[in-house]
């Protein structure tokens, strides 16, 4: 491949221009990197057409606030950059950035594992590579740059001398930019037609015509106009969507006519009203909060199974028809699930078989005979034939193959070829066949590894929330270390979870079935059954080995 050649690009979005020149040189972005050359902003004002280089010392000149609203200012800033492909990385800052609602008075939060080559710079010099990066990260993200940044400049000028103190190992909170917040005297309002349409007609899911309003978005009034860190000044002429629907349309079906008091959301087509918290749109996939029965008229309400085909749009008798998502509170279902369909539901029930290509998302699941792929809370299943269950605790009652992954598993009967991974029991009335894999191992069952990182994630920002509660408000402080402690305990009970945790088989096997107990190093004891009757598996744990019960095998510490 050629040796990347840097680029001079001279653009108003640093960030497009980062791409195009990633991808024109067959190169990742992040291993691409910018120094800005030169910086020309424009300005423009109520008495101004367009808008218009600006040479003099635009802080001084608009130093006044007033000044800014009454006059109308804008700016807009041209960078020259030079886009290259760096050797060598002197300062790498990890951060985030903290918007406002408005996004007048952004803050860079800055991250202690920055990259900061600080104790081979002069502070003088350190403090001008932090300007220039900082400027950089505001130039990327089109914040105004070498304009209102008094507080950014003091900020900046603190903080390197905390650097070289060696006091940076919490995070920094950096103003960028200083804006002018706006006055709202009637706050922007958004009103969903179609629900109101839901509750007046009393029907499970929405029917509409084409051209018929689907949401309306009335504009907020401004009082007193402000000024963000963008350049845009902040009145009427603001596309500010803070109140409006901040759901993504499907542009298929949904169009949009706006004027300066309102916006509208218009159905193009008739059909269905799908609302979720990821998109709107209008057409025949139903994903409703609850349903029992979806008929032409869709007005009726009637306490019996769903019947339902939504991918042909049509209805079959007593089964979920190939291709079908459906939503709901409840879903009972008397005849079996068809390839490919998607069931999401709190109460779940099917008295027929699930499709080995089908998937079931429920809290409380009750299945006949299940072959497809399961998550949920509590599962009761008839019969397994290959099928695999997510499941916190899960009741089978006969097993021809398969997968579980849960906390708790309890199976009547177990002929071959089946794996079951829990993290805190497994108890089987008989095993009849061979080749089964009864393994103990928290690190094997995906909910609960998620689990781990999101409470770990919680626990992040919650640390961070301290720091800032002994800053300032020190009365937080317990409540938000004892928080810490009881999320730490909930790691700690799940990690642990294999030394409490049991194997046990009534009756007597009847050949060789394998029993492995995973500990939190990863080291394994695994023991290959016997024809034999055993008592339960358990670990016992010594000063020096952890041995399994009752086979008496053991590994050292």
């Amino acid at each position: 491949m050629a040796e990347i050649q840097d680029t001079t690009i001279k653009t108003k979005n640093i960030k497009n221009a980062m791409i195009n020149f990633a991808s024109d040189n067959f190169t990742p972005l992040n291993e691409c990197d910018f120094t800005i050359l030169n910086t020309v902003t424009y300005v423009k004002t109520n008495s101004d057409d367009e808008f218009i280089q600006f040479n003099e010392k635009l802080n001084e000149h608009y130093k006044n606030e007033n000044d800014i609203i009454n006059r109308h200012v804008e700016f807009q800033q041209i960078y020259t950059i030079l886009a290259v492909k760096p050797v060598n990385v002197e300062i790498k800052l990890n951060y985030s950035l903290e918007m406002d609602e408005f996004e007048c008075n952004p803050k860079l939060i800055l991250h202690p594992d920055s990259h900061i080559l600080y104790k081979t710079h002069k502070p003088i010099e350190t403090y001008k590579l932090l300007l220039r990066e900082v400027n950089k990260i505001k130039a990327k993200n089109g914040i105004l740059i070498d304009l209102f940044d008094e507080k950014m400049i003091k900020s900046l000028k603190a903080f390197t001398k905390h650097l070289y103190e060696g006091k940076f190992k919490k995070k920094i909170r950096i103003p960028l930019f200083e804006g002018i917040e706006p006055k709202i005297t009637r706050a922007g309002k958004l009103i969903l037609w179609f629900k109101h349409k839901e509750s007046q007609h009393k029907h499970q899911i929405t029917e509409v015509e084409k051209d018929e309003i689907l949401v309306e978005y009335k504009k907020p009034v401004y009082g007193k106009s402000g000024f963000n860190s963008h350049g845009k000044q902040l009145d009427k002429d603001y596309a500010h969507n803070a109140d409006d629907l901040q759901t993504q349309i499907d542009t298929d079906s949904i169009y949009i006519e706006e004027n300066d008091d309102k916006k509208l959301y218009k159905s193009k087509v008739k059909g269905f009203v799908n609302f979720s918290k990821t998109k709107l749109s209008v057409n025949n996939k139903l994903k409703v909060a609850k349903i029992s029965r979806v008929e032409d008229s869709l007005a009726k309400e009637q306490n019996n199974n769903i019947e339902v085909h939504i991918s042909q749009n049509d209805t079959t008798k007593d089964s979920i028809g190939e291709g079908v998502e459906l939503k709901s509170e409840t879903i009972h279902v008397n005849g079996h699930i068809g390839a490919n369909s998607i069931l999401e539901a709190v109460n779940m029930q099917i008295d027929g078989a699930t499709h080995q290509d089908s998937a079931q998302f429920a809290r409380i699941a009750k299945i006949n005979r299940h072959k497809g792929t399961l998550r949920c809370h509590n599962a009761k299943i008839a019969l397994l034939e290959g099928g695999t269950v997510h499941a916190t605790n899960v009741e089978i009652e006969a097993c021809l193959g398969g997968v579980v992954y849960a906390q708790n598993a309890k199976i009547g009967h177990v002929k071959s070829n089946l794996k079951v991974y829990a993290s805190e029991s497994i108890s089987i009335r008989l095993v009849s066949g061979e080749d089964n894999l009864f393994k103990i191992n928290y690190k094997d069952i995906p909910v609960l590894n998620s689990k781990i990182d999101f409470i770990k994630e919680d626990m992040e920002d919650l640390k961070f929330s301290l720091e800032e509660a002994q800053r300032h408000n020190k009365s937080e402080v317990e409540n938000i270390k004892n928080e810490l402690k009881k999320l730490k305990n909930l790691v700690d009970d799940i990690k642990s979870s294999v030394f409490r945790a049991t194997i046990s088989i009534e009756k007597p096997l009847k050949g060789l079935n394998n029993i492995v107990f995973t500990l939190d190093n990863d080291n394994e004891i695994i023991y290959k059954t016997d024809a034999q009757s055993y008592e339960p598996f358990h670990l016992k744990i010594s000063e020096d080995k952890i041995t399994l019960l009752p086979v008496n095998k053991s590994i050292s510490l």
